[in-house]
């Protein structure tokens, strides 16, 4: 529609536009402390958001990338090594057919469309060798080191990666705004819709509180966290990441919710206005260094998620969370929940140590585990050879 075609380039050839041969771009994951729905319209349009969110680190790297190079070899090569397969489209028709959300090179053909590269009024039956000049080809990739349904704001961090990496390798010049902005439209491309706080959770570093106003033009305000040495060290120490090897379908559970949202449930009224409050509640506590309270508001969080969609535990889950209780003082599911990863605070770093020995004893042979985390300073690393 119009906000799809305002970000559209012109058509280009590879020849003339791409000025670098391969740009690497790895991002952070997200998790997302507090607020997590608020940023999700129609919610956020009628009432404005309020999500506060951290970028991370796992096993001490950005787990998300996405590469675009140029090739000797005219045409289009799209990668996925998450499932070691490659795409070779031939015309521009095949790229076009980026509606199917279950294709996994979807995302990769939205992002040539947005981007116009393979504009989207073309005629379907061209060449892309046509297309794109016969000079070059360009070669796109992505890569996860996260399992599927992770509840990290993967495919909307993939989306802000491979955007970046196009918008390098051809010189275009977006805004930090507009690329948060085109990956909510390459979403509604998409059809899966979703907010805006993994893209910016992701692509800015560190923890921040993230707002709107209420407009169909969402202007997103970031305020970094300014955290003491003291805090910092706790979150080192004391923040945990827990895989629960279950899988969760984000996109049902977002339907529920939004659903209960428009039909104007009292409750589910309330329970939006009060994770948007505890957002803030949860900087104010990490900005005071007091981390004890902020593990306890993620506690309070994981009971308001519940209400307002049983669908995002399971008895696995409710389980597991019960058995590291003696540990934290606090925690949740990452994203929708259902599954994916679970975050907590430990009482300190000898809980930490003790829930981690428990975690294996009792789980030794399944893929439940604590993963190494710390928040990222930077968003986004980019490599240019």
């Amino acid at each position: 529609g119009q906000r799809q075609s305002r970000h559209r380039s012109k058509s280009m050839t590879l020849s003339a536009a791409a000025s670098e041969t391969h740009v690497h771009v790895a991002v952070a994951a997200r998790i997302d402390f507090g607020g997590g729905w608020t940023d999700t319209p129609p919610y956020s349009i009628e009432q404005g958001g309020a999500v506060l969110n951290a970028a991370i680190l796992l096993h001490d790297r950005h787990p998300i990338v996405a590469e675009a190079a140029r090739t000797s070899e005219p045409g289009l090569v799209l990668e996925s090594r998450d499932i070691d397969d490659t795409l070779i489209p031939k015309t521009a028709g095949d790229v076009l057919a980026y509606r199917n959300p279950a294709d996994p090179f979807a995302l990769l053909k939205a992002a040539l469309v947005l981007k116009g590269i393979v504009p989207a009024d073309c005629q379907p039956d061209m060449s892309l060798r046509t297309l794109l000049g016969s000079g070059t080809g360009l070669r796109l990739t992505t890569q996860t080191h996260i399992p599927r349904g992770s509840g990290l704001g993967t495919s909307s961090i993939i989306a802000g990666a491979v955007l970046a990496s196009l918008d390098r390798l051809f010189e275009i010049h977006s805004t930090q705004e507009e690329l948060f902005d085109q990956v909510l439209c390459l979403e509604q491309m998409l059809t899966t819709g979703g907010g805006w706080q993994d893209q910016v959770g992701g692509l800015v570093g560190g923890v921040k509180l993230l707002t709107t106003e209420p407009g169909l033009q969402q202007q997103i305000r970031i305020e970094p966290l300014m955290a003491s040495t003291n805090t910092t060290e706790a979150l080192r120490q004391r923040l945990a990441l827990i895989y629960t090897g279950q899988q969760r379908l984000a996109k049902n559970l977002l339907r529920s919710v939004m659903g209960r949202w428009m039909a104007r449930d009292p409750e589910m009224v309330w329970l939006l206005e009060e994770i948007g409050r505890l957002a803030v509640t949860m900087r104010d506590a990490l900005q005071t260094d007091d981390v004890d309270s902020f593990g306890r508001l993620l506690g309070d969080h994981w009971q308001l998620n519940k209400r307002m969609d049983p669908g995002c535990t399971n008895p696995f889950i409710d389980d597991l969370i019960d058995f590291i209780s003696p540990y934290i003082l606090g925690g949740k599911l990452a994203g929708a929940g259902g599954g994916g990863f679970a975050f907590v605070i430990t009482h300190d770093s000898d809980a930490t140590a003790a829930m981690e020995s428990a975690l294996a004893e009792r789980y030794g042979n399944t893929p439940v585990l604590l993963w190494p985390v710390r928040i990222a300073d930077s968003g986004i690393s980019t490599t240019i050879s």
